[in-house]
């Protein structure tokens, strides 16, 4: 199945048309007369409606569709005229696009094609825009610059130009044979248009799984400006992933709606991302420390591991735990332990800022791990992080006194690779387990593995 398309229109035998239509497309169809006849919350992949349903109050409308089926359900707006004012009337209503009922079947198959395509992405987030980028603010413009393409640069100046009557955000210009340089010189665009004329057309089609393909325009929207004689040119490109498209005589009002549509779409992508990569690093932290938890250091450790077997180096593994914790929490209470454990992560960083695996892995428990040149430069990288603490007492915070705390830390060393970290974690909380039974406060190292 396609997907599930509602279509809304006050004409019976338009409803019918459009529904053969999408049927033979094997997407399934709902049919309504008017938008009062939606009954909230039913799920739909994309609704097509009749700018004759929308009433006078065509952005109420269209605002309604939504908090009845979704905030993010796509909305086509079937136009009986074909002026670009109409399409563009629609588009500023809110509306993600807008046709003539009359133009090619195989556009608003496109057309749709593209919105459901693009709503079964935006589905997946739901990140708001950030703060600060509203689509009209000039740090949206700033941050959001246009690519114009055209046949050579000359071509794509005047587009440009026409295009700068409807879009005043940022734009610069190039011929397609060299789009993709374009993509790197600056601020990456967040919209490429390719503006193909008549009179000198370009390979659209190729150049879209080139700037697909190139890493500098991969993640931008595409919106394809075609003369209404390359039409079929046109479609082509929107069922190749092109994201919007424009077909006939310049409409600079309609062309930078378009445009608009697609930075709203850009920037809430990145929101998304930025949330995304936020939520995933903080997931590879402890939060109360900043340290790496157990599922940051283990990749982490990981690739140190091979890093040292291909320097022919040691990988030092490091243990380090807290002395006589439990008394901290069983006289000053818990919150004084989360401050002592706070203070130790934070003179462990100072101590070692650039080692790769710096880790809370338990309660008063650390994980260090960093290539090492011999077993003399791991016991003294150890013995200074034992010192690093014993130095000077500990504060607990303003109800309890500051105390003098020791570290106890076994080290084990290897020059394996990835199979032996393990066996030689193990080693070295065998290592651990020494220094506490030989009286706490010491440095005691595992025999050498080569794991």
């Amino acid at each position: 199945m396609a997907g599930h398309i509602l279509v809304i229109d006050d004409v019976a035998i338009n409803r019918i048309m459009l529904e053969v239509r999408l049927s033979q497309l094997s997407y399934q169809v709902s049919l309504l007369g008017s938008i009062a006849e939606i009954q909230p919350q039913e799920m739909f992949d994309a609704v097509i409606i009749a700018a004759r349903c929308l009433g006078g109050l065509p952005v109420d409308a269209v605002q309604h569709v939504r908090n009845l089926l979704g905030a993010r359900v796509p909305v086509m707006v079937l136009l009986d005229t074909p002026e670009s004012d109409r399409a563009a009337d629609a588009l500023a209503a809110g509306a993600d696009d807008a046709l003539w009922r009359a133009a090619n079947p195989a556009e608003l198959v496109a057309r749709l094609r593209s919105l459901t395509r693009r709503a079964g992405f935006d589905a997946a987030g739901t990140a708001a825009l950030p703060a600060g980028y509203a689509i009209d603010s000039p740090a949206c413009f700033a941050l959001a610059p246009v690519l114009v393409v055209g046949a050579t640069q000359e071509t794509a100046k005047t587009a440009l130009k026409e295009i700068a009557k409807g879009w005043t955000g940022p734009m610069r210009a190039s011929d397609w044979s060299n789009a993709a340089k374009a993509c790197d010189s600056g601020a990456k665009p967040e919209v490429v248009i390719f503006a193909v004329s008549d009179a000198q057309p370009f390979p659209a089609a190729h150049l879209l799984m080139e700037l697909r393909a190139h890493r500098g325009s991969g993640g931008a929207a595409i919106l394809g400006l075609f003369d209404t004689a390359l039409e079929r040119h046109g479609i082509e490109l929107m069922n190749m992933g092109a994201d919007d498209l424009f077909v006939g005589p310049m409409a600079p009002r309609e062309i930078g709606l378009r445009i608009s549509a697609l930075m709203r779409r850009q920037l809430r992508i990145k929101a998304e991302q930025d949330a995304l990569r936020q939520g995933f690093a903080e997931a590879l932290l402890d939060p109360m420390t900043g340290l790496q938890n157990r599922r940051g250091a283990m990749p982490a450790l990981a690739r140190e591991s091979e890093r040292a077997r291909r320097s022919d180096q040691m990988l030092a593994l490091m243990l380090v735990d807290v002395d006589h914790f439990k008394r901290i929490n069983d006289t000053y209470g818990h919150r004084a332990g989360d401050e002592a454990l706070i203070e130790i992560s934070r003179r462990l960083h100072a101590a070692l800022p650039d080692a790769p695996v710096l880790a809370r892995i338990g309660g008063e428990e650390f994980l260090i791990g960093l290539t090492v040149e011999d077993p003399s430069h791991a016991i003294a990288v150890a013995e200074e992080i034992r010192h690093a603490i014993s130095a000077c007492p500990v504060a607990l915070g303003a109800d309890a006194p500051e105390v003098a705390l020791t570290v106890s830390v076994g080290v084990q060393l290897f020059s394996g690779g990835l199979g032996g970290i393990d066996t030689a974690l193990q080693a070295a909380d065998g290592a651990l387990y020494a220094a506490k039974n030989d009286g706490r406060n010491r440095v005691c190292v595992a025999p050498l593995s080569a794991a």
